[in-house]
């Protein structure tokens, strides 16, 4: 991607960016004025800005490593690791031992309260960026630009930026309805020192759609990629994504539409499955032709604690590096690992690690990246200590959540900071993997999913694009290398819902899809559970999963919004 922009963003630098719970007033005291001129008064400066609505969903703040742009904890708060949290962790994929005193563990067993702090994170990680967003449309206005002797050299470029503004607002609004419901709603039109009005769930859906179906054809076209940046794809797959939850947040089916612009990121020719799905997920993935929208990091440029040098780390434990080149040097001692209902969505044969397979080629479904398992064990620490094998069936019968032994359950080798052509390089202390936001295989999937749902289209179109997923996983058809190659595809009986759901899960777990998808099929709070579902985080020594009260498919608005603005209701049923 372009280089991260070198200039202080002053909006945040002057403090003047505030989160959702205080009046949203961008007007630059008199202290900070100049710092603005300076900024806006070059082509840099505005290309610093635009840069810096793409890095907030990258970094915590300024400043490296230890800048934040929020009072949080700057490593758990920052962006894309707070989506993973929300999304991934109270679902069917993950169990985490430890976080008490952030609420963690209150995500794993879903229930958490207004005060609970992790489903704040996000929330307030999105409208910082919506704030950043609306501010650099202010800012480039041509009448703005003008005054600040910058049209003339930008004006090539300044609507692509528009564009690519409006789109990542519309993200977040996406994001925010999905999660939290009605929220707070504001634009850049809305008047400086207002609070946010909060839209209902509808009308917050209305907004993204108009937004994205406005912007679609003034972005870049998808034939022209800057890595890191989005483009007329990026628009197409959320307006897709947007329009197949469009039932949820309605209560009006959108299936036809969904299929519509899921196709027109199936049919274009710029972008197309990689040879080989792991690709989407190595140091190297920005040369992959499948991932339509990406977030960047760098060991050297970006360091942090968020994208994927979090995914890196949390799930494996210094002795892990024995059996996987993961390219990292550094770990978070196996704090997660993945539920035994995870791991038995794949193969019986294809579950189980071999320490003489560690790019797992020999399983015949090559996305069951999966570490654990009997041979596992044979591991001796310094040639001495026996180390435990990984376990599927992690947690102790009879044992409270937080002293469970999840610590040694399967883990995963899914995220490798390394190169697709597996040469052992130096670790890093940080991730050089970019994050795939969009991938062209979600598209597939989504497409079936529409037309089982009563899009127009024909189950032989469905089947198809199932199966050209799954011919990547088992390296069939088109898809064969000198790797196992094995047939993956199902037939026109096997394909259902509940087998979606699942293929889903085996395609993008772990990618920040899960929990809207449980939501989706129904099935997220009820009439599906998994490990610790519904337990208290403590006490209660049954690790099976019950079903939850409703009011879970949301989480709740922070309190301290609701206290603070008067314009906000706290979602049903959270006191």
């Amino acid at each position: 991607m372009e280089k991260f922009f070198k200039y202080i963003l002053l909006i945040l630098a002057a403090g003047i960016v505030s989160t959702s719970c205080e009046k949203l007033d961008l007007q630059p005291t008199s202290s900070t004025a100049l710092m603005e001129d300076e900024v806006y008064s070059t082509y840099e400066g505005y290309h610093g800005v635009f840069l810096k609505i793409y890095s907030a969903m990258a970094v915590a703040g300024q400043g490296g490593a230890g800048g934040n742009d929020v009072s949080w904890d700057g490593g758990r708060s920052v962006y894309l690791r707070a989506l993973f949290w929300v999304q991934e962790a109270p679902s069917d994929i993950l169990l985490y031992r430890t976080g008490t005193g952030y609420g963690i563990q209150s995500t794993v067993s879903l229930d958490w309260t207004t005060g609970t702090e992790f489903p704040q994170y996000f929330y307030y990680r999105a409208y910082i960026i919506i704030a950043l967003c609306n501010e650099f449309l202010r800012k480039t206005e041509k009448g703005v630009m003008e005054k600040y002797g910058v049209w003339e050299v930008a004006k090539n470029e300044v609507d692509y930026w528009r564009a690519e503004a409006r789109f990542v607002r519309a993200y977040q609004y996406y994001l925010l309805c999905d999660l939290y419901g009605a929220v707070g709603w504001v634009d850049d039109s809305s008047p400086n020192g207002t609070y946010p009005v909060q839209k209902t769930r509808k009308e917050i859906f209305e907004y993204v759609e108009k937004e994205l179906l406005d912007v679609e054809n003034k972005m870049m076209p998808s034939s022209k990629k800057v890595f890191g940046r989005t483009n007329q794809a990026a628009a197409w797959f959320l307006l897709a994504k947007l329009y197949l939850n469009a039932q949820v947040y309605t209560g009006t089916a959108r299936n036809n539409e969904a299929l519509t612009y899921a196709k027109k990121v199936i049919n274009d020719p710029n972008y197309t499955l990689a040879p080989q799905y792991i690709e989407n997920f190595l140091k190297d993935n920005d040369k992959c032709n499948e991932i339509l929208w990406a977030i960047p990091t760098d060991t050297d440029k970006m360091q942090g604690e968020g994208v994927t040098n979090y995914l890196l780390k949390f799930p494996i434990s210094n002795y892990m590096f024995d059996f996987v080149d993961y390219g990292i040097s550094a770990t978070y001692s196996s704090n997660g690992s993945l539920t035994s209902t995870f791991v038995d969505k794949f193969l019986p044969e294809d579950q189980d690690f071999d320490p003489t397979d560690p790019w797992c080629d020999k399983k015949k479904d090559k996305r069951s990246l999966l570490l654990g398992g009997p041979k596992t064990a044979t591991y001796k620490a310094n040639g001495t200590v026996d180390k435990p094998a990984l376990l599927k069936q992690n947690f102790i019968a009879g044992a409270p959540f937080v002293t469970s032994v999840i610590y040694y359950g399967y883990t995963t080798t899914k995220w490798r900071n390394v190169t697709k052509d597996r040469v052992k390089s130096q670790p890093t202390q940080y991730s050089s993997i970019a994050f795939p936001v969009f991938r062209k295989a979600d598209a597939c999937l989504m497409a079936a999913e529409a037309i089982l749902r009563g899009g127009n289209g024909t189950r032989a179109d469905a089947l198809s694009y199932v199966n050209e997923v799954r011919n990547r996983a088992y390296n069939s058809g088109p898809y064969q290398n000198q790797h196992n190659v094995a047939n993956g595809q199902i037939t026109d009986a096997q394909l259902t819902l509940p087998f979606l759901l699942d293929e889903r899960a085996r395609e993008l777990w772990m990618e920040n899809w899960r929990r809207s998808d449980l939501v989706r099929f129904g099935v997220f709070t009820k009439g599906y559970n998994w490990s610790w579902k519904g337990r208290p985080t403590s006490g209660d020594t049954n690790h099976e999963g019950r079903d939850v009260d409703d009011k879970f498919n949301l989480y709740p608005i922070p309190q301290n919004d609701v206290l603070y603005n008067p314009n906000l209701t706290q979602n049903p049923n959270y006191k």
